[in-house]
């Protein structure tokens, strides 16, 4: 391998994450019309888990318990306006505590003064401000809306664009993640000319698209001229009473004022812009696979790629994530290794973003208390906040029933005025709010969650253990009253620190001496990496 003669003592991590990713929309999940070369050929190659849920379908929450393997209430990160605590340790401390290089490319949306949670370097800002700009108020009517509340215009508004915020963001995340894969090896040539052994590394590479707004470049809107994209399977908005999340998510984005419904032309344009920025970020995964490739890394790397959350596309007459529907809370998650650390395949079995950090802990062969483990990587591989996919797999190859676990999912952000919750048990979703009616789906005879069977005979067993189960993990009352009085302290200190003279919690990278300097030639020296067909 180019970094050096030696093996790794252990493999290098690559987590590469997308922003808004629906699986729905990839042709390693089925659909057609996607233009995923990149992603289907990773997983052809790799551990494909077909039902892969987020903690929480909104960015900052999900990404903090994805870091953490901790639900958002067991975190006390509720929202996208909430500052998570620089002493919660993630798999980024843990992995450097056992001996890994950890850095953090692009998006992570953490709220507060710590940018970096355990990561040794972290090479950009983020799309979105650091402060806490983005606090809900469950006491607020929904129609009276705040700044920063998705509107329905970005849906209207969809194309192509030659240059944007978001397009900015993610070049330069590609960028740098490039970069800093020349730079691991650099520096393990470095160690090896001096005797040490090799250092494994860790990268997550955070890319916002397909976030909206949906505004891809105009090379990749073109790759889908007179591709016949699926409209959505059911656009239709469900019933008031049945489902009035849905609705007070309509509210709050403005889709229910008069000619603020899109219609079936504007839909497709905006899921073309959609599928369009699905194949850029596509193309960015590409570049990364081939860098490692060209490094000689990819055979001693994992690669992990999957997204916060999902989108609706339409579907229920919602866009955006904030739904514990299918499209939105269902999430891409393919796993790529060495042979005999993943085994290749297709995997039914429900799995959750918590699973993430305690996979990344049996990967690296470290333990949760961030020391090296000395004892076989099994002895680790399920942690207290999860399951290590790995075990997961080998369940599933020996036989185990999805209904050997639950998947817990949250929603206690804005547009809501009480905590939702949600349990997957095999098939089997439960949905219940106070205030709301309980919403119950068998996803194997009903896919695209049209019957709620939680009053059918048939299912009250069901049902009567669903909620149960639901009852034994939350007090949804206690919940409630975290929220809130989390909510007004917030508020207090978001108006307090716009007064008078303001530093933000923006991370502002620093830069980084390389080129020539001090020693002219061994610049030229370090910073090689040869190729090794001349």
């Amino acid at each position: 391998m180019t970094a050096g003669d030696d093996a790794m003592t252990a493999p290098n991590i690559v987590v590469i994450q997308a922003d808004q990713l629906a699986p729905q929309a990839l042709g390693a999940y089925g659909d057609e019309a996607a233009r995923t070369p990149h992603l289907d050929a990773l997983a052809e190659e790799g551990a494909v888990f077909d039902r892969a849920y987020c903690t929480t379908p909104l960015c900052a929450p999900s990404r903090a318990s994805m870091m953490t393997g901790l639900m958002p209430s067991e975190l006390g990160c509720y929202d996208n306006g909430d500052d998570f605590a620089a002493s919660v340790p993630t798999f980024a401390h843990l992995l450097r505590s056992a001996g890994y290089h950890t850095a953090l490319v692009g998006r992570m949306h953490f709220i507060g003064p710590d940018q970096h949670h355990g990561f040794e370097q972290r090479l950009t800002t983020d799309v979105y401000p650091a402060d806490l700009d983005m606090v809900p108020d469950w006491g607020r009517p929904l129609d009276q809306r705040l700044q920063w509340y998705h509107a329905a215009d970005p849906v209207f508004t969809a194309g192509a664009a030659t240059a944007t915020v978001q397009q900015d963001f993610d070049d330069e995340v590609l960028f740098r993640t490039v970069r800093h894969l020349n730079d691991r090896v650099r520096a393990n040539q470095d160690r090896a000319e001096r005797g040490e052994d090799q250092q494994p590394f860790l990268l997550v590479t955070s890319f916002i698209h397909p976030h909206d707004p949906y505004e891809p470049p105009r090379e990749h809107w073109d790759r889908f001229e007179g591709v016949p994209i699926p409209a959505p399977v059911h656009p239709q908005v469900p019933d008031a009473h049945q489902d009035p999340h849905t609705h007070r998510l309509r509210t709050m984005s403005g889709f229910d004022r008069p000619g603020q419904d899109p219609d079936a032309e504007v839909a497709a344009r905006a899921r073309r812009a959609y599928y369009a920025a699905v194949s850029y970020i596509d193309d960015l995964v590409g570049t990364i696979l081939r860098r490692l490739d060209d490094l000689g890394l990819a055979q001693d790397t994992v690669v992990v790629l999957t997204s916060d959350h999902g989108d609706m596309l339409g579907e229920k007459g919602l866009w955006y994530k904030m739904s514990p529907y299918e499209q939105s809370s269902r999430v891409p998650l393919i796993l790529r290794g060495p042979p005999g650390l993943v085994r290749p395949g297709r995997y039914a079995n429900p799995v959750s973003l918590l699973d993430l950090l305690p996979t990344l802990v049996e990967v690296a062969g470290a333990t949760v208390s961030g020391e090296a483990a000395d004892d076989e990587p099994e002895a680790d591989a399920e942690a207290e906040a999860g399951m290590s996919l790995l075990e997961s797999v080998r369940r599933e190859l020996a036989g185990a029933a999805p209904q050997d676990r639950d998947i817990f999912l949250e929603y206690l952000a804005e547009g809501t005025h009480h905590p939702q919750v949600t349990l997957v048990h095999g098939p089997l979703k439960l949905v219940r709010c106070p205030g709301d009616p309980d919403q119950l789906f068998d996803l194997d005879v009903d896919p695209h969650e049209l019957r709620n069977v939680v009053d059918d005979p048939g299912y009250a067993d069901v049902a009567a253990d669903l909620r149960a189960r639901l009852e034994e993990r939350y007090d949804l009352e206690e919940l409630e009253a975290r929220v809130r009085a989390s909510q007004r302290r917030r508020s207090v200190v978001a108006h307090a620190l716009l007064q008078g003279r303001t530093r933000p919690w923006d991370l502002v990278p620093q830069e980084e001496e390389r080129y020539v300097r001090g020693d002219f030639w061994a610049a030229f020296r370090y910073a090689k990496i040869a190729d090794e067909d001349t």
